[in-house]
């Protein structure tokens, strides 16, 4: 299976109270998680992600997309999608811490193998985010109770100030989620939006003012550091190691979130680097680029 054939467009892009689908089409993760390309899904039908050296692990990001995915699909009538997600669902339900420092948020029980500092337990703004998103339609579509309770403890834990591992950085009116936490702050263009959009969804259900004010100094925090994402030929990853983007992270992650916020905000700038950024895709120079950038980078690391 390669992701980057797939298609993850914008889909449900309103503030409304009413959440309906999730802002983006996951609905293609369904093929990839069940092709196996993570990994196994256990007997209870929750995705498994294999981790080099380590065990497989149930991972919050997987299964909140997995739940957003199917939850997504039973919306379209495929009715045996709807208990799929509910398992998404209880398993983050189960899996949330209940107290001490991380309480409302899932711990990744595996040490992080790109980022050596991350070691178990960690966890990062993502994770909470992701699972705001499916928590809060979880309980919108199903009327569990629990579903609620669980992404507003989440909301809770995800601004819990914290000695170290913040996974909020607030500096000078500026708003950015760290997807992991590091003492140089690494600002992952993909992890940071994709949290926002879960902090949005609280906003929109609990009608919270200083969730909505987060929202949107975390919207326009993206809109000022845009084009430093931008290597001139392609999109990075984050803006301390400036690592550019795989193609699926490039074409289906970054691309569709821009074109998410450009609807959300009405900024046309969104769109506009979004437009860059799929001439970079189309270009074989680009891809050239590409393809020795991250050659060279594999150089330097070994």
């Amino acid at each position: 299976m390669r992701p980057e054939t797939l298609e993850f467009p914008p889909l449900n892009c309103t503030h409304d109270e009413r959440l309906g689908d999730y802002y983006q089409d996951f609905s293609a993760a369904i093929e990839l998680i069940e092709s196996g390309y993570h990994g196994s899904i256990d007997e209870r039908g929750v995705p498994l992600v294999n981790a080099p050296g380590q065990a497989q692990y149930a991972n919050p990001v997987t299964c909140a997309q997995y739940g957003l995915a199917n939850m997504i699909a039973f919306g379209r009538g495929d009715e045996h999608r709807g208990e799929r997600a509910r398992v998404q669902l209880d398993w983050l339900v189960d899996a949330q811490e209940r107290d001490g420092p991380w309480a409302g948020c899932w711990l990744m029980h595996h040490d992080n193998e790109k980022y050596p500092w991350l070691r178990a337990p960690w966890t990062g703004a993502l994770t909470s985010g992701n699972a705001i998103s499916a928590l809060l339609r979880g309980w919108e579509l199903f009327g569990v109770d629990a579903y609620r309770d669980a992404a507003e403890a989440a909301y809770r834990g995800l601004h819990e100030p914290r000695p170290s591992d913040q996974l909020v950085l607030e500096r000078n009116g500026t708003l950015w989620y760290e997807e992991y936490p590091a003492d140089e702050p690494l600002h992952v263009l993909n992890g940071h939006i994709y949290a926002l959009l879960g902090v949005l969804d609280y906003a929109r259900v609990s009608n919270d003012a200083e969730a909505r004010e987060r929202w949107r100094r975390g919207a326009s925090t993206t809109l000022e550091h845009l084009d430093d994402f931008d290597a001139g030929y392609w999109s990075v990853y984050d803006l301390r190691m400036l690592e550019p983007a795989n193609v699926h992270y490039h074409k289906n992650i970054h691309i569709p979130q821009l074109r998410i916020l450009a609807r959300l905000t009405e900024e046309s700038r969104f769109d506009a680097v979004a437009d860059r950024w799929e001439r970079y895709l189309r270009s074989r120079v680009s891809h050239a680029r590409l393809f020795v950038a991250l050659r060279l980078r594999r150089f330097r690391r070994g």
